[in-house]
């Protein structure tokens, strides 16, 4: 591992939770623009089984694992949402627009709209996706989205609240939901019990106008399928500068990190949300 990133394992953790998230940010905007991340349709971890249809359609073909989370999230988990009517559906953390990419195939007539607050990762996105007219992204933090109250039937997003922190991640979400729409979304932690992200959860919720439909463990999918994507995303990461290499072993959760081994000691937890706007 390089000193860089010594460094950072040793001091990160000692910094006030706003500052770790601000440091996380910056090391996500530098990866995209010195990696081969840029060059990809997702930037999660991923769901194991893959789906066996998008493992055999492009462009999700390349990534099957990291496509069929955003499915589960999409779609699968959603399945018993009493609106499925989706007209304005928004992606938070949208990253390179693989996710749009997978709602635009579930809901061929809805708009979609993502934000993302890398903006390299913005611009990469834009391009790729102008070929899809009623899609549309823009640069915003999550924590402050620039559009009106209700204004989206559904919000679905992978990981983002994970680093944003959970009450900004739903406070602003349900502000821009529209009553009777659905929130869908996962993410991770670790040394938490599953029970008390449930009441965590459930809480959020309430003091947000949200009503919880399901919370789902996925911690199995998530880590079978980082354990099954290791040669692949090792490929790329020998690709990334130096300097930034233990970094990017890290957000990739590749065996021999701190988050891998979080897994193996069942102590890292993934989970998703699923969430309807009274």
């Amino acid at each position: 591992m390089s000193r860089l990133y010594l460094l950072k394992r040793r001091f990160q953790r000692k910094l006030p939770e706003s500052l770790q998230r601000k440091f996380q940010e910056a090391i996500y905007f530098a990866l995209y623009r010195l990696s081969p991340a840029r060059h990809q349709n997702f930037f999660n971890s991923g769901f194991s089984p893959a789906d066996e249809t998008l493992s055999n359609l492009s462009p999700f073909d390349q990534e099957p694992l990291q496509a069929t989370l955003y499915d589960q999230v999409l779609w699968s988990l959603t399945r018993d949402a009493e609106k499925r009517e989706w007209n304005d559906i928004l992606d938070i953390g949208c990253g390179l627009g693989g996710g749009m990419q997978v709602a635009a195939r579930r809901f061929p007539d809805a708009r979609i709209t993502g934000v993302d607050v890398n903006g390299s990762a913005v611009s990469v996105c834009r391009k790729r996706l102008q070929v899809f007219p009623n899609l549309t992204v823009k640069q915003a933090s999550a924590r402050e989205l620039p559009f009106a109250d209700a204004s989206f039937d559904m919000i679905f997003s992978v990981g983002t609240a994970s680093y944003v922190g959970m009450p900004a991640f739903v406070a602003e979400a349900a502000r821009v939901l529209r009553p009777g729409g659905t929130l869908s979304f996962s993410l991770g932690y670790t040394d938490k019990a599953f029970a008390n992200q449930i009441r965590v959860a459930n809480a959020l919720a309430r003091e947000n106008g949200l009503r919880v439909q399901q919370i789902v463990d996925i911690t199995k999918n998530v880590f079978a399928a980082i354990a099954e994507d290791v040669p692949r995303r090792l490929a790329l990461i020998d690709r990334v500068p130096g300097p930034f290499r233990g970094y990017a072993l890290d957000w990739a959760d590749m065996p021999g990190t701190m988050r891998y081994q979080e897994y193996v000691e069942g102590r890292r937890l993934d989970y998703a949300v699923v969430c309807e706007r009274i």
